[in-house]
């Protein structure tokens, strides 16, 4: 396998994590620490979306080369976790199943690949574009709160639109994980208005977000 190919490098069972990381939080990272310890995954790629599609009407979006830099100060020195420009390469919306074709072509179909998601993500799931080719192509970690775990009736929902088999591979990929309540949209109001935000975001990255500026009012 020719490494210099590779988007993401030499690896063979990996996870990616994408997103619009306005800001990176201490949420994410903790994600993906945890669904990397517990899958056994060589590393898991923080993946900053040029667009996020879910959230297309988002406001106070920063700019790729910012969120990029925020992800990179904050998995720095963190064993297995890694930031990409992967998908900041595409223009437009970051669609799921273009860096998952990308992906599975570059790495061959013998690669575990995981596209790790929260559970509040699960119930859309079924409307995300090319989701039956996009499961046919990489697996999902769930990410499931032990506080507020996944409730039937969602299953039953993704039985009912995407079938028993998809059900039962989507159940097979969930992960509990530790408490990690933190909203990006929280922490942007926090710095909006000049607040401290404690413990939420690694230091390097909120003293990058209050050197450039960014969220509006977060040098006050």
């Amino acid at each position: 396998m020719d490494a210099t190919a590779l988007p993401l490098g030499n690896v063979t069972r990996f996870g990616v994590l994408g997103g619009s990381f306005n800001p990176v939080h201490v949420g994410h990272i903790s994600v993906a620490q945890q669904i990397l310890n517990a899958l056994k995954l060589e590393k898991v790629f923080l993946l900053p979306a040029q667009q996020n599609p879910h959230k297309a009407d988002e406001t106070e979006l920063a700019p790729p080369h910012d969120r990029l830099e925020m992800c990179r100060l904050a998995v720095r020195s963190m064993k297995g976790l890694e930031a990409s420009d992967m998908e900041l390469q595409r223009p437009g919306p970051s669609f799921t199943i273009e860096t998952a074709r990308a992906l599975r072509a570059a790495y061959g179909p013998a690669a575990k690949i995981y596209f790790l998601i929260g559970s509040d993500s699960l119930a859309d799931l079924p409307k995300w574009k090319e989701i039956r080719e996009l499961l046919s192509l990489a697996d999902f970690a769930i990410a499931d709160r032990r506080q507020a775990p996944l409730e039937e009736k969602v299953w039953n929902e993704i039985r009912a639109q995407l079938g028993e088999h998809h059900e039962q591979t989507l159940r097979a990929g969930v992960v509990k994980l530790e408490r990690v309540d933190v909203s990006a949209t929280g922490i942007r109001r926090l710095l909006r208005a000049g607040e401290k935000i404690p413990g939420l975001l690694r230091r390097d990255v909120d003293a990058y977000i209050r050197k450039r500026g960014l969220y509006a009012e977060a040098q006050r």
